[in-house]
């Protein structure tokens, strides 16, 4: 009986915090991709800049060498940071370059953090 109520307590422990976190969680903040945003449209901008040079302010800052805003959602900026030797983050920028000099359209996704502008990317596909 001892060994039962040791194993008991820690898992009525923990499936009570789960419940907890749970309900702290707006809905829309649940599932897959639930923290994400994603936007579509032909690049607008297309800009390339040093390492190191940041963009916004102090509190919505973003340190990234490639950055794109779409006609769709002209106060949102998208970056990629492309000093790293990442083959994904490679592809992403020559994806971006080709849409903006042939006029394609883009669909983009970044993280949706609540009052940020300026927006790191996580993935980029062709088309709407």
């Amino acid at each position: 009986m001892k060994t039962l109520y040791r194993l008991w307590v820690p898992i009525m422990a923990l499936l009570f915090s789960v419940s907890l976190a749970q309900a702290d969680t707006p809905s829309s903040l649940r599932g897959e991709h639930a923290a994400m945003m994603t936007k579509s449209g032909k690049i607008s901008l297309f800009r390339a800049q040093i390492k190191g040079l940041e963009i916004g302010p102090p509190k919505d800052r973003l340190d990234a060498e490639v950055l794109v805003t779409l006609d769709s959602q002209p106060d949102l900026v998208f970056g990629i940071s492309y000093h790293q030797e990442d083959p994904a983050a490679r592809t992403m920028v020559e994806t971006l370059r080709e849409a903006f000099l042939h006029d394609m359209p883009v669909t983009l996704q970044a993280p949706s953090i609540p009052g940020r502008k300026h927006l790191r990317l996580i993935w980029v596909q062709l088309g709407k």
